[in-house]
């Protein structure tokens, strides 16, 4: 299995956390630039697993 990228484990350490804690993480962000030179981003949260499904590791993970 190839290892994950520092982004995409810094992704999903965010959504764990605000997960943990409460925080709506599904749902549709606008991430907006500065300097106006920066694109602007549009990013889709979605959960994909069964809503009764819980496990200690995150998916792609070994215990």
């Amino acid at each position: 299995m190839a290892e994950d990228s520092d982004f995409d484990s810094e992704l999903r350490d965010l959504l764990l956390t605000a997960f943990a804690e409460g925080e709506t993480v599904a749902g549709e962000r606008a991430v907006t630039t500065v300097p106006d030179q920066l694109p602007d981003w549009r990013v889709t949260i979605e959960r994909c697993d069964e809503k009764g499904a819980t496990s200690a590791n995150p998916v792609g993970e070994s215990p």
